[in-house]
Formats: C-alpha cells, structure tokens, sequence
C-alpha cells in the first residue's frame, strides 16, 4: 500500500498555496510511462452494432453483460485484462430511433469479487457512513450504467447512487435493473458509461463504456455516409504495465492522464479508408485529457478538412469546416463531449494522414502554447491511409459543404423563468484536492435548484479554478448563448447546435440556455473530469411540478430571479 502520510505531505506541499483558488494538483501519470510501442502497426477496430434480444412490454430489449476479460491492445504487449460490455473495449453499439422506445439492461454478475484497482476509501460513496439511506455493505465491485444525454425518468437515468453488486447489493437510489428510454429527443451519438458513485473513475478506466446512438427518418434523408463508412470512433488514453496490464495509481489523484492513445480499444492504430467520403462519430471518452484534433501529414497543411455538421445532439446550424484555412484550425473535446464530421477523401488516394492532438494536459484553454499543464503529453493518436485503388470509386453521398442541415428548434432566452449563477471552485477537504460547485460537494447537502417542467431556464457557469471544467446536465440539452470573461462572447461555430457538455475554461463564465422536460425528479450537474466529479463536483437538480419550485429565487446553489416568466421551446 502506497504511504499515505507521505502522498498527503506531498500534496500539501504542491498546494501550499492554497487559499488561493488557483491550485492545479501536479497532474499524474508522468511517474510511470508506458513501454516504447511502435505506432501504427494495427488496424483500428470498429465496434459492431448490437442487435437486440428480443422484444419486452413491446419495446426491443437488450440484455447486455458486463464482463472481465483479456484484449490485445498492440502486438508488443502482453493482453490486457479490461473490464467491458460483452467481451470488448468500447462496448458494442446500441442504435436506436427516435421516438421509438426500447429497454435495456445491463448484468454485472459476471464480474469477479475483487475490483481491477486500489479503491481509495477516502472518495466519498466507498464506505456506508456516506449514505443517508443505506445501512447495508458498499462492495468495491458495484456498477451503474448511466445512458449519457438521454432524456429520461430518472429511475432510468443511470444515477451515481443507483449501482448494483455482482452479487445483489443495491445502493440506496436503486429502482429497477431495466431502463426504459424513450428516444424522444433530437438524434445523436451518445455513450453508455459507469456513473458509479467513489469509482466512476475506475470503472471507466477499467473500460466500461460503449456507443450509445439515436438516428432519425430526417437524418436518413441527408445523403451522409453509411454503412461501412459511417465509422464510430472512441478517443481515449492509458498508461500500460510491461506485462500489459493498465495502470492507474492507487491513491486518488485530482488530474490522471495515460501517456498512450487508445482508440476504438487498440493503441496507436490506423485506419484504412477508400478515397471517399466518411463519416467519424467522434467520442472524447477520456478520464481527464481534452483533446483538440487535426489531420495532418508530411506537408503540413496540405490534409483534408473535417466538416463537422454536428454537436453534442441534434444539428449545428452550419456545416463547420475544420483545418487549415477553415472556420477552426483544430476540433477541441473536453471528455465525454462528441462531435460528427466528414471527412472527403477523394483527392487523396495512395497518402497517408494522422490525427493529432495539440491540447495540453490538465487542459486550462491553451493548445500548445504553455497554458496547459504538466502532464504527460500525446500529441499522436491513429493513422489513416487512403487506398489507391485500380477502378473507379463510387460514392453517391453528399459532398459537406453541401449539406443541408435541418433547422435546429432554439430555446427562448427572453422567456427565461429563471437566471442561475454557478460556480465552480476548489478547496482542500482533508487533506485531498477538492473540487466544488457552487461552494459545496455531492455529499454537502443544504439547498439544490429546483427547476419546474417545462420551464426555461439560463444557467451560468463561473469558473474560478486554473484549467477547463467540462459540465454536463443530466437530462436536458441546451443551448450556449455566450462565453468569456462577462459571458457575453459569441459560442465557437461548433457550439451552436444542442449540446450537453460544455467546456468552462478558467476565468470565464458560459451561459447556457435550456428548458426542463419532460420528467420531474431529482438529476444530477457536474464536471465530467471523472476525477473531478469523484472528490465534490457534482451537486443535484430537482425537476418539480407545478409551483413547487423552492429554492433558487435567491440562495446556495440558485443564483438570482430574474422575475421573468413564460414558456420556451421545446426545442425537441
């Protein structure tokens, strides 16, 4: 066991400081390092869509089980032992349709006792005292899968206090083992990830993550490229073990980040694509490490643009032409937030591209220019090879640029019930890291905002801290309407469409516009830094009806009245 004297000594002399708001904890993983792997000496794989088992209170139903195996991640390491969703590293694809309901269900019996990593007794959510309602054990091997971004009770949402033991421990928030989710909201690519309240962090690490995709009859209509070139892409980081194994410190960590790129389960690989276009679901799945992408190759500039057409969900209202000499010179990814681009490869036949990263890490809003912090660094992360075919390549999809996008329902910002100023802050709970909303933690209690269904609302996040916090609302989507120091600078072109994470850098304040449906209940808001949201930053909402609103005309965790009333747009 690691010396915790010594680590608290260590950590309180990094942040001997602290009065301050600014502390960044040094970031970790750059004590231990991977082996040197060769780059580029794979295939990416690419994971395949999951049919359902059936049929349940006449919905398709999927029964999904969460196991422990081995996977070859690189040819030079021994395998892996992962945790994942039937056997693979992300999960499979669950596709959906809009406003088609289907069930789901995911079985951790199969788990073994004793969990991959340490599991720090510190965190919050490992031990019974940190639970109001619940008098039974807290097994170190517990899990709950939370359906990101998807609008749904919140018996189905996936809740931090809502996870299951392999052999039937149930946390105090546990309803039901199958949830019900309705798809009745914009199309998107989503994820199914743990939400696990202590280890979200290393459950996710371990691999419990997939594809989670809704598409619709209008997006069918687009001429977008399917099929074999429609291709989901999991973005991700780790640090290896010479016998192969994952590394992830034993004693928590404020910032973790792998030195290893890790896409699609594999690492470092490439990608072989015809010269034509596709399209790349992108998913930051990431602990900690945000990404900001290009494709380049030995010219430099002379690499085909992305041109993302969507966001978080739904549509951005403009194509966005991303590379040199485009509306972005990178696509920037907090973690959990995904992006739709395509990508036409048509002029290149026979070269060769990678994808890179020139964000730094912990991540403060800088892209290789020193703002960033002193993490490891992963500047690489798959190749892609463009076949020279003999005969003619046929391609009927539509040229990008040409795209025409559906028009995007906006919320109402002038029919606003409700202004809520947040903040995120950090401090040191006992001896740890912690980071804040509002001032308070997950476990703190006191006041939570109390939205009404149906309600429009504009919720403002004010960064304190020294790098990003990439917050994310459970149940709805909204709308950025500002950024910047007084948070009145106009959303990057890439904003401008529904989302459900959004980036704060440090010294800003993001405005976010949304309306509450189509459920009451208690959700929900955090950073998705998993370390972050594992030691504090996660705080409840609670959906109410009618006049039930309570706090937040005023008060801890409401911000201000702005005495406006009326009802937005569904937005839906």
């Amino acid at each position: 066991m690691v010396d915790r004297d010594l680590s608290r000594r260590r950590l309180l002399r990094t942040g001997a400081a602290l009065g301050l708001a600014g502390f960044v904890p040094q970031a970790a993983g750059a004590s231990t390092s991977s082996p040197d792997l060769e780059k580029f000496v794979q295939p990416m794989p690419v994971p395949e869509v999951r049919e359902p088992d059936g049929r349940r209170e006449g919905a398709d139903y999927y029964d999904v089980a969460i196991e422990e195996f081995e996977q070859q991640v690189h040819p030079d390491l021994p395998p892996t032992t992962l945790w994942g969703f039937e056997g693979s590293v992300p999960g499979p694809v669950i596709r959906a349709r809009r406003n088609e309901r289907i069930k789901l269900r995911f079985d951790n019996s199969g788990l073994p006792a004793d969990h991959l990593f340490e599991v720090d007794d510190r965190i919050k959510g490992t031990s019974p005292d940190d639970y109001d309602d619940h008098d039974g054990p807290v097994p170190d091997v517990r899990t709950v899968i939370h359906q990101h971004g998807l609008n749904v009770e919140p018996e189905s949402d996936g809740q931090a206090e809502a996870w299951t033991s392999p052999d039937g421990v149930t946390g105090p928030r546990f309803v039901t083992d199958v949830h019900d989710l309705p798809n009745r909201q914009p199309r998107m690519t989503g994820t199914y990830h743990d939400h696990t309240l202590g280890i979200s962090r290393l459950n996710n690490y371990a691999g419990l993550h997939g594809f989670y995709v809704i598409e619709s009859e209008r997006e069918d209509q687009l001429g977008l490229p399917s099929g074999e070139y429609d291709v989901p892409v999991m973005l991700e980081d780790r640090t290896f073990e010479p016998d192969g194994s994952l590394h992830y410190p034993d004693e928590f960590v404020a910032n973790f980040a792998g030195d290893t790129a890790f896409v699609n389960g594999a690492v470092w690989p490439y990608f072989e694509v015809e010269p034509r276009r596709y399209r790349f679901r992108l998913v930051n799945q990431s602990n900690g490490r945000t990404f900001a992408l290009s494709l380049s190759n030995d010219d430099g500039h002379d690499a085909p643009a992305m041109y993302q057409f969507a966001p978080d969900q739904g549509y951005l209202e403009d194509v966005v032409p991303i590379g040199h000499g485009g509306d972005l010179e990178s696509l920037t990814l907090a973690p959990f937030e995904r992006a739709e681009v395509v990508v036409d490869f048509s002029e290149y036949a026979g070269e060769t591209f990678t994808v890179t990263n020139d964000a730094e890490f912990p991540f403060s809003g800088g892209h290789g220019d020193g703002h960033g912090g002193d993490g490891p660094e992963l500047s690489e992360l798959v190749q892609i090879r463009v076949t020279d075919p003999d005969g003619e390549v046929t391609d009927d999809s539509t040229p990008p640029s040409e795209l025409s996008l559906p028009a995007t329902s906006d919320y109402n910002e002038d029919a606003a019930e409700q202004t809520r100023h947040m903040t995120l802050d950090m401090a040191m709970r006992d001896d740890l890291p912690t980071h804040l909303l509002n001032g308070k933690t997950f476990h703190d209690g006191g006041d939570h905002a109390k939205p009404r269904r149906g309600a429009t609302e504009i919720w403002e996040f004010e960064n304190g801290t020294d790098h990003s916090h990439p917050i994310h609302m459970h149940l709805i989507d909204f709308r950025v309407i500002g950024r910047g120091e007084d948070g009145t600078a106009a959303p990057a072109p890439n904003e401008r469409g529904p989302k459900d994470v959004v980036r704060v850098d440090p010294g800003e304040t993001v405005r976010v516009v949304t309306e509450f449906g189509d459920f009451t209940g208690t959700y929900p808001w955090h950073c998705h830094v998993l370390e972050h949201e594992e030691q504090g930053m996660m705080r409840p909402f609670e959906v109410v009806a009618g006049d039930e609103r309570g706090e937040g005309q005023g008060g801890s965790d409401g911000g201000n009245g702005n005495g406006n009333t009326g009802s937005g747009n569904s937005g839906r």
